[in-house]
């Protein structure tokens, strides 16, 4: 027992003792340790949250000072405030709508060099002059420090500070507004924001702070306060909010547990801060991209891919833009549509890559013409829209298309090669023409459509007879349907070949006639183009060809000249309907000759191979029309198997009249027969160009010297007099 009662003593004297006081300081250090670092962190967190709000209301305010002088230093500003500084309209677009939706000021102030308002807008809206009465004390307090320059050197003076208007706590921007050369406009720029419960709301989610509001007066006994002061120091009222409290929270969590429970939480919190670090700092990434992403679509949607310029969306609104200013002032607007001429030649020849490159340095060079109010944008492939705003005389609207014209006329480099091009415009003008964008677009189309018809790299002006023009165009085209469908209005006329005596008539050209009921009889020149637009020419072409065809069974012995159109020549399987319509009349191809132009073989030089081979194949003769006037006539003759040139009648015209016409045709002659072709003058009219001609050893002849075309039922009297003569 006692040996019990001493193991007892000893066991409680030699362990439990010790143990009890060391678990009782432990507990007591532990308990100190957690109430120490609660207090610290309590302490820590209220200072480092005094300085988040310090530094987020400076940052606020070196925010609301840039933008404040994005404004102001924006030279258009000053000389729209120097020359029409009662212009509301201008100003409210480019000021107050721009700081108040762009930026979140409420109050926007203009004031002239005796700091009397000019301009004046609060909450989205023009408010009248007595308005800036109650800013009068405070803005006249930061006016005063506008009076000392930043450096010897700076124009510019502005200031930004918090100030009280109306008992409410406001941030209050100043300062003066540029002019030409960066010097001051003699005009100041004032803008306020309130800090009302969006401005501390923002604050709130920058300083990440709970609860922001202002108090006047006293500061609000519960939770932490920041005294507002403004850089006089005066006292301008509390913000205040709900303070974050480290410490306590994690003395209410990990009191009543152990120190090795309170680091095992700890590292628990720790690593779940640490993974909501990681996933925040994830979402924002996620958030920033997304906001990219739809400001990328944004900017798609309204501009052209490839240049950058407006595309016809924005293009249409901004027009629409455009004739709503106008109606409130007396300037004209002008729409300028342009066409590129021979820019699918460029993309041919060098490839589409070539002619994205050119599409680019033509909107770069356009660019460049224009004013910054003026719009230049892209409708697509190579067509381009100038919309010109202010316009005061017509001279202005000729003086820029002459400009482009001149500048898009000087050569482009591509695939380290020169390249020329050219353009066509057609302009329309508001009020003038039209009021709305529909019926610009429509007239300056129709002048559009004149300045190419009339030889391109030119401009037209609309006028209203291109109108009635058109009306009548159409009316002729849909005339022209009808008659195909009929043919009784539409002939064959044949023109004589003649041999170089002018005696022998050694093949017959077929030449299309219309006589239309109202308009008499049309040119070819002029309906032709026409069926080409409406899909016609392949139709008229083979029907010209069947009449051809019969006329050369009643006159085997002469060769029919039949004109191809390139339409017609790069329709698929061109060659086999041309053979299977000879077959049909029961002729020959022999007695056949396909007319064809140099325009034919721009397009696809190797196609145009293939078909020439496969219609000399089958017998056709080939000849190649208007020589001369292409690009690169000769270059064709060697590339290409043809029977015969026609020199075009431009040539045989120059005959006495332009030096060197007959050592130019001679020349051709030669070559021609050089390479065993039969060479045809056209447009014969005189006895001397015909010498001429059969001087320089052409082997057959063409012209009204000898006869126009003919209907079918004369060709027996033509052949007969020429007989009989």
């Amino acid at each position: 027992m006692k040996i019990s009662e001493s193991f007892r003593s000893h066991f409680i004297r030699e362990v439990l003792i010790p143990l009890i006081l060391v678990l009782l300081v432990t507990f007591l250090a532990a308990s100190f340790t957690v109430w120490w670092a609660t207090a610290k962190s309590n302490e820590n967190a209220a200072a480092e949250q005094q300085q988040i709000i310090q530094t987020t209301l400076t940052q606020s305010l070196n925010e609301m000072i840039k933008q404040h002088r994005s404004l102001a230093l924006w030279q258009p500003l000053g000389r729209r405030l120097t020359r029409a500084p009662q212009d509301t309209i201008w100003l409210n677009q480019n000021v107050g709508s721009w700081l108040s939706d762009m930026f979140g000021h409420q109050l926007v102030y203009i004031l002239d060099a005796k700091n009397q308002p000019i301009y004046r807008w609060e909450n989205g809206k023009n408010v009248p002059l007595a308005r800036f009465s109650h800013l009068q004390q405070p803005v006249t307090t930061l006016m005063g420090k506008l009076k000392v320059p930043f450096s010897s050197t700076d124009h510019h003076r502005e200031t930004i500070d918090y100030a009280l208007i109306d008992n409410r706590p406001v941030a209050l921007a100043a300062g003066t507004i540029a002019g030409e050369n960066g010097l001051s406009a003699g005009f100041t720029l004032i803008s306020v924001k309130y800090l009302d419960d969006q401005y501390l709301s923002a604050l709130s989610e920058r300083s990440l702070l709970r609860g922001l509001r202002y108090a006047d007066g006293h500061p609000a006994g519960a939770g932490a306060n920041y005294l507002l002061k403004n850089s006089e120091g005066n006292s301008l009222g509390y913000i205040s909010w709900q303070p974050y409290a480290p410490g306590t929270e994690m003395l209410h969590v990990i009191g009543p547990v152990a120190l090795a429970v309170v680091l095992i939480i700890s590292l628990i919190c720790g690593v779940m801060i640490r993974r909501l670090w990681l996933s925040s700092l994830t979402l924002s990434q996620s958030l920033l991209q997304l906001s990219a992403s739809e400001a990328q679509a944004q900017h798609l949607a309204f501009h052209d891919v490839l240049t950058g310029l407006p595309n016809r969306a924005l293009v249409e609104d901004r027009l629409n833009q455009a004739l709503g200013r106008r109606m409130h002032n007396e300037e004209q607007v002008a729409l300028l549509l342009l066409d590129l001429d021979r820019f699918k030649l460029v993309n041919d020849t060098y490839g589409h890559h070539a002619g994205d490159d050119l599409i680019i340095s033509v909107g770069h060079r356009l660019t460049e013409l224009v004013k910054d109010t003026d719009t230049v944008g892209r409708l697509g492939g190579d067509e381009f829209v100038v919309i010109v705003q202010g316009i005061r005389s017509p001279r202005e609207v000729q003086q820029l298309c002459e400009s482009i014209i001149e500048s898009l006329a000087r050569p482009f480099t591509l695939l380290g090669c020169e390249t020329w091009i050219g353009v066509s415009i057609g302009v329309a003008t508001a009020p003038d023409d039209a009021s709305d964008r529909t019926e610009m677009m429509r007239k300056a189309d129709i002048a559009l459509y004149e300045a190419k018809s009339h030889g391109r790299g030119q401009y037209r002006v609309f006028e209203g007879v291109m109108d009635e023009s058109v009306k009548t165009r159409q009316q002729v085209a849909a005339d022209l349907r009808i008659a195909l469908q009929n043919k009784r209005e539409l002939a064959v006329y044949y023109q004589p070949l003649m041999d170089i005596s002018g005696q022998q008539v050694v093949g017959l050209e077929a030449l299309m006639r219309w006589h239309h009921p109202v308009h008499g009889l049309i040119s070819p020149n002029e309906f032709i183009p026409l069926a080409e637009e409406m899909g016609l020419i392949i139709q008229i072409g083979e029907w010209v060809l069947r009449e051809a065809c019969r006329v050369s069974l009643a006159w085997p012995d002469l060769s029919i000249a039949v004109n191809v159109s390139p339409l017609q020549f790069r329709a698929a399987g061109f060659v086999e309907r041309i053979k299977a319509i000879v077959k049909q009349e029961k002729t020959l191809p022999t007695r056949i000759e396909l007319e064809i132009t140099e325009g034919v073989l721009i397009e696809d030089e190797k196609g145009a191979q293939e078909i020439m081979s496969k219609l000399r194949q089958a017998g056709f003769k080939i000849a190649l029309d208007d020589f001369g006037t292409g690009y690169s006539s000769l270059n064709y003759l060697s590339h290409f198997s043809v029977d015969k040139i026609k020199i075009d009648r431009s040539f045989t015209q120059s005959l006495g009249v332009t030096e060197n016409s007959v050592a130019i045709i001679e020349s051709v002659v030669r070559l021609g027969q050089a390479m065993g072709l039969t060479v045809t003058a056209e447009g014969v009219e005189t006895d001397s160009q015909m010498a001429a001609l059969a001087e320089a050893g052409c082997n057959q002849l063409q012209g009204f010297l000898f006869s126009q075309a003919v209907p079918e039922a004369r060709i027996a009297d033509l052949l007969s007099h020429r007989k009989a003569g």
